[in-house]
């Protein structure tokens, strides 16, 4: 979990920024960075719908590797911009075989559907957090645990199965992100304007919407 340099109120007396003001550079270079990090991921997507499952696991693994080289390099100049949307691109190979493996079994319009909710769901949230008049970065520890203890039960469900356990582990999912959108997209209000802070809550954010989906589309698919 990245540290981002947050701003002082000290700092903020001096320069006369409020929170507001402080976090409208910050949103709006997040805001275009991810655009530009879907389209990579978008890219990405059709080179592993294409490639086959034989890209899969050297995908996940450059995902791993680009997400430790972005957070260390994210104030290099140049670097910090290429690290994030090759690891967009890499990201989006991944996604794009496990979306075509949804569709190869029929659930070509629960991939909409899901898609559609993740829309939906990601503005809702967005909007709750830039609202809010809370501080909500207290609950990223409790998040992480949560995400750990969820990716457990994940490596459990491989080996035990069930319905009832993969439906509970996409409704507990689909909420941890939801809660981890909202605090991430948070923090661009209570944090530096710095485009290295930027590029990291872009990845942030980034996973949590790819999360939030993939989630949702087990939901819907365990439906079926």
């Amino acid at each position: 979990m990245a540290e981002l340099r947050p701003q002082s109120n000290l700092e903020r007396a001096r320069f006369g920024t409020t929170t507001h003001e402080l976090g409208a550079g910050l949103l709006t270079k997040v805001f275009g960075l991810l655009a530009f990090s879907m389209a990579f991921a978008v890219a990405g997507g059709v080179v592993g719908a294409k490639a086959g499952p034989g890209i899969f696991l050297p995908a996940v693994i450059a995902e791993f590797v680009l997400i430790f080289a972005v957070q260390r390099m994210r104030e290099r100049e140049g670097w910090n911009l290429a690290l994030l949307y090759a690891f967009a691109f890499a990201s989006g190979i991944t996604l794009g075989l496990i979306v075509a493996m949804y569709i190869g079994a029929g659930a070509g319009g629960a991939v909409i559907e899901a898609a559609v909710i993740t829309g939906g769901m990601t503005v809702g949230l967005s909007a709750y957090a830039l609202t809010t008049q809370r501080n909500l970065a207290g609950l990223r520890p409790l998040l992480f645990m949560g995400v750990l203890g969820l990716f457990v039960a994940m490596i459990a469900n491989i080996f035990v199965g069930g319905t009832a356990l993969s439906m509970a582990i996409g409704w507990i999912g689909a909420f941890l992100f939801s809660v981890l959108l909202v605090v991430d997209v948070n923090r661009t209000r209570y944090t530096a304007d710095t485009m290295g802070n930027a590029v990291v809550i872009t990845m942030s954010v980034y996973l949590d919407i790819v999360n939030l989906f993939l989630f949702i589309l087990r939901i819907l698919n365990g439906r079926r």
